[in-house]
């Protein structure tokens, strides 16, 4: 559901985070997941780090759960986006404290210097 329409005032956050409440049910797990495409100049050797570091630094937020980073496969054709990050959640305030949480804020403010493009969605299951 998009609902910016219905609150055009609000930044992507905001919406994001209202999507969320909104179709949130309770027993339900959330999975986190944030698509990315590397700038051209960062290396692959530069990449790798920036995950691994990723990986080791996001698993210390409390409440996440199944961490998982991976490269894109052409198994069906060439990919919109060539590698993705996985983090499962329990509940809503799990995914909340995520978001404000410090070492998720390092993280995100070293992906302008590194990545082209990304997209950010949040799902039940």
């Amino acid at each position: 559901m998009d609902i910016r329409y219905l609150f055009p005032i609000l930044g992507q956050n905001e919406v994001r985070l209202i999507s969320i409440l909104i179709l949130l049910e309770e027993g339900k797990m959330l999975r986190h997941v944030v698509m990315v495409n590397f700038k051209a100049e960062v290396g692959q050797r530069e990449r790798d780090e920036f995950a691994k570091k990723a990986l080791e630094t996001l698993a210390q937020v409390p409440g996440t759960k199944n961490i998982i980073m991976g490269q894109a496969s052409e198994v069906q054709g060439k990919a919109r986006y060539r590698a993705a990050l996985f983090i499962d959640f329990e509940n809503e305030a799990a995914l909340m404290n995520y978001i404000e949480h410090p070492v998720h804020k390092v993280v995100t403010a070293h992906m302008p210097s590194l990545l082209g493009e990304s997209l950010v969605s949040n799902f039940l299951y």
